[in-house]
């Protein structure tokens, strides 16, 4: 039997916006070059500034000789990966939608999330380590960016599902998902990727870690008292999933903990967020693998159903934003006609105001023509997309074989862990006739 050692932090690298990020890198970096460092894989988010993966990646290159950021949108994605095996191919997905430019308040648009992924050949083994960081929960009672969120769970799932292969032995999926495990964003990753989470299903499972790692009431960045939907105990968003792709090798967990809070000797944090580890057991064939707990996982059509609602309703909800822009615009066009010639025997001043006016509604009419042609049309595409892709899998699910695949699936106690999504494929595709 292997074990591979898993890490994943949300590091909070905005510089000139978050706190100490230098003296805060500094001591990641110091951590990684300690024998403290027992991970094989290190994944971190919001490392914004090229300059701190530069420098994390040469100061760690005698532990983690192996690295990749995955590079996107206007700042980067801010997602990278440190290996101590050979990373062998990459491939960047950069999410369809991504919240909103204008919104600079949250600035997501800015930073161009990703799914990623590293094929690393390891301990003679081919893993397929998925990086990536969802989109930010604002209001949790009125999330105007759910349906962005949605189809960045979707993709996910349908990149580590399109990229995994049958001559790859295991797949990572480490990252910041912005979803708790009760959200549908967290039961699409999950239930269509055919992942185990690793806290869930760890043995070493007790009441001292609870797994929480945003948040949380013992770290000094925490700011549960900005939040209209306060959570005094922290939220668990942070995950690292696993999944085996044949039945040979199997994995399994051994052990999920919180790490990396307080900075030794330090009042500070290392990052807003606790770093999360798991220790997955690579169990080859002919090795004792001991039994996994049963872990429940949500209905696949249900799940579909919920997924397809929330698509339907930004759908919607853009259609109405896009016949509002365009009625605006048309008034702005009316009041610039109407208004070309008043001020020909207007005052200076009256003039100069009437003028400055023009400005403003010259503005306006640029952005309703942005919003209605490019915005508005590049996010409904996006949503159809993500929604025609449900569609043909619920279709597929509905018919004789899907619920041939969904009764597999659900043998043993309603749970997935029998079969492998690889198995299930190939056992209820139509079969060729001759």
């Amino acid at each position: 039997m292997d074990e591979l050692r898993v890490l994943n932090l949300n590091c909070w690298g905005i510089r000139y916006v978050s706190s100490a990020v230098q003296e805060r890198i500094e001591a990641l970096v110091k951590v990684l070059n300690s024998a403290a460092a027992h991970w094989d894989f290190v994944v971190l988010e919001e490392i914004w500034a090229d300059q701190d993966y530069q420098h994390i990646a040469e100061s760690a290159k005698n532990a983690y000789p192996f690295s990749y950021y995955f590079y996107s949108g206007v700042l980067g994605s801010g997602v990278c990966v440190f290996s101590r095996g050979q990373i062998t191919q990459v491939l960047t997905h950069t999410y369809s939608l991504n919240g909103y430019f204008h919104k600079l308040q949250h600035g997501d648009w800015f930073g161009g999330k990703v799914a990623g992924l590293c094929r690393i050949y390891y301990k003679n083994l081919k893993i397929n380590l998925y990086a990536t960081h969802v989109h930010a929960e604002y209001n949790r009672k009125s999330d105007e960016y759910l349906p962005h969120r949605i189809v960045q769970a979707y993709e996910l799932s349908q990149f580590i599902k399109c990229t995994s292969s049958e001559q790859d032995d295991v797949n990572i999926v480490a990252g910041d998902f912005n979803f708790e495990p009760d959200d549908l964003g967290y039961a699409i990753v999950r239930r269509f990727a055919d992942l185990k989470d690793a806290w869930v299903c760890r043995e070493n499972a007790s009441d001292d870690d609870d797994g929480l790692t945003c948040n949380t009431p013992d770290n000094i960045y925490s700011r549960p008292e900005t939040s209209e939907d306060k959570v005094p105990r922290g939220k668990r968003i942070d995950y690292i999933l696993f999944g085996n792709i044949g039945n040979r090798p199997s994995v399994s967990c051994v052990s999920s903990n919180t790490v990396l809070n307080r900075i030794p000797d330090s009042s500070l944090c290392y990052s807003d967020h606790k770093g999360l580890e798991a220790v997955l057991r690579i169990s080859r064939e002919g090795d004792i693998e001991p039994p996994s707990p049963a872990i429940s996982v949500p209905s696949y059509t249900n799940t579909l159903d919920e997924a397809l609602e929330v698509l339907g309703t930004g759908i919607k909800r853009t259609r109405e934003t896009r016949y509002f822009w365009l009625a605006v615009l048309v008034v702005a066009l009316a009041v610039l006609a109407f208004t070309a010639d008043i001020d020909k025997a207007s005052a200076t001043l009256v003039r100069w105001m009437m003028n400055l006016a023009r400005v403003g509604l010259t503005m306006l009419v640029a952005w309703c023509f942005t919003t209605v042609v490019v915005l508005c049309r590049t996010e409904h595409h996006a949503l159809l997309a993500a929604k025609n892709a449900m569609l043909i899998q619920k279709k597929w699910e509905e018919g004789p074989q899907g619920r041939e695949m969904t009764r597999r699936m659900y043998l043993h106690d309603g749970t997935n862990d029998s079969l492998s999504h690889d198995q299930i494929a190939r056992s209820s595709w139509p079969q060729k006739t001759f």
